[in-house]
């Protein structure tokens, strides 16, 4: 039996193939490996039982192995090649997610070194430390410098450190291990891009995309290229051909509408988010970022209505609704909308807003000892307030919260309310 370990390489999107693929080193010329046959008699990397546990270590998982025993008994795999070797189980820990239990066992087992400084590796790639990993895979290229596929490894992590020239020349090594496998060319059109080769990152995925028809995932990530070098129409276009190829695919629509926003084109993100709400109208998320690409567009009602259904689905986005609601002069649906907003500084700094913007400003003054409570009273509540108490006649409150405003930005409204103040004082005491 092959082993394979997971790992998940370039961070989410591939699987590599456990062990590194032996055979000559890839700096050789002429790195094509072939493919073990029918009745290849190689050893695999793992089988021959060449691990086991070291004395007075990995006590419990004894039971463990046991019990795997058995469950291979029982669907009739009971050949003497298959026993379980102790390096499986440690593959099967990292594959269920328990990464602190195959490392307690993974350090207590001998044998291979090369093989175990591999899944030290893989294990620090998956608890999220991609330096720790660099050390580990770069001890398997020099006990073993035939291990092609531990250069993908090499790669992908020095790809997550940012150290993207160096990534890519690990990627080329591992070239012939890697160009079986389509996240290998995204990794690299990733580095190339990242190194501002632009034309060589596009061709990596066209070239995969001719070695791999069926993975529709290089048509996004093309997409998301040309997104990035504003190449928008054809990135809308590119876009349109994978959700053609994937209409089920919520978070590809996702992705490109969100891609395109961030890239100031909220009119080609709407046009993506459009189709993912025909399909997917109850889905509170894609409601949302609906909403943002009209609010980016400047379509004020339509997003506030967007952002108010998301809410009424279960998300998150009542602020967002009653705050767009309120610019759109929805004075009813924004004070509806607010009652639902859970973060009471938040929600009391809005309901200021509002009542401004409706001209209650009795209502409005009414809310400062509500913020002090809260200790929502920045500066610009306070000109909001300053700004209520003048319109109510309260004018020596105005006066005390327009002379507490610090903020630069708000310096010179506060001093135009005091300016007012005094012309309307001067104006009762007769000297105008």
């Amino acid at each position: 039996m092959r082993l394979w370990l997971a790992m998940i390489f370039c961070a989410s999107f591939l699987a590599l193939p456990a062990q590194p693929v032996e055979g000559r080193s890839a700096d050789a010329e002429g790195t094509d490996e072939e493919e073990p046959g029918e009745n290849d008699t190689r050893e695999e990397p793992c089988r021959g039982r060449r691990f086991r546990q070291r004395k007075g270590r990995g006590r419990g998982h004894g039971r463990q192995r046991r019990r795997m025993r058995r469950r291979r008994h029982r669907h009739g795999r009971r050949h003497r090649e298959e026993r379980a070797e102790p390096i499986e189980f440690v593959q099967e820990l990292i594959e269920a997610g328990k990464l602190d239990e195959a490392r307690r066992l993974l350090d207590g087992l001998e044998g291979d070194e090369a093989v175990l400084e591999s899944f030290r590796g893989i294990l620090d790639m998956k608890a999220g430390r991609p330096e720790r990993a660099i050390a580990h895979f770069e001890r398997v290229l020099v006990l073993k410098p035939t291990q092609t596929a531990v250069w993908l490894y090499l790669g992908q992590a020095r790809f997550q450190t940012g150290r993207f020239r160096e990534s890519l020349r690990a990627l080329e090594k591992g070239a012939a291990v890697g160009r079986k496998l389509p996240a290998f060319f995204q990794l690299k059109a990733r580095a190339e891009k990242e190194l501002g080769l632009v034309e060589a990152a596009y061709g990596s995925l066209e070239e995969a995309r001719g070695l791999f028809p069926g993975q529709d995932d290089l048509v996004r990530e093309q997409a998301l290229l040309l997104v990035g070098e504003g190449l928008y129409a054809a990135a809308l276009s590119k876009g349109q051909e994978y959700l053609a190829r994937r209409p089920e695919d919520r978070d590809g629509y996702l992705i490109l509408g969100e891609a395109l926003r961030k890239a100031g084109r909220p009119r080609e993100a709407a046009v993506i988010l459009e189709q993912a709400a025909l399909r997917f109208d109850q889905d509170p998320e894609i409601l949302a970022r609906l909403a943002f690409a009209y609010s980016t567009d400047h379509r004020t009602l339509a997003a506030a209505r967007l952002f108010a259904k998301a809410t009424r689905l279960g998300g998150e986005h009542a602020f967002a609704a009653a705050e767009h609601f309120r610019l759109a002069g929805r004075f009813r649906e924004a004070m509806q909308m607010n009652a639902r907003v859970q973060d009471p500084k938040k929600k009391l700094s809005q309901r200021l807003a509002i009542y401004l913007g409706s001209a209650h400003f009795s209502r409005a003054a009414a809310l400062e000892g509500a913020l002090v409570s809260a200790t929502a009273l920045d500066d610009t509540c306070r000109y909001r307030l300053a700004y209520a108490n003048l319109r109510t006649g309260d004018l020596q409150t105005a006066e005390r919260l327009a002379r507490e405003v610090e903020d630069a930005a708000l310096k010179e409204s506060a001093g135009r309310i005091l300016a007012r103040i005094a012309e309307l004082r001067a104006r009762q005491a007769g000297t105008l």
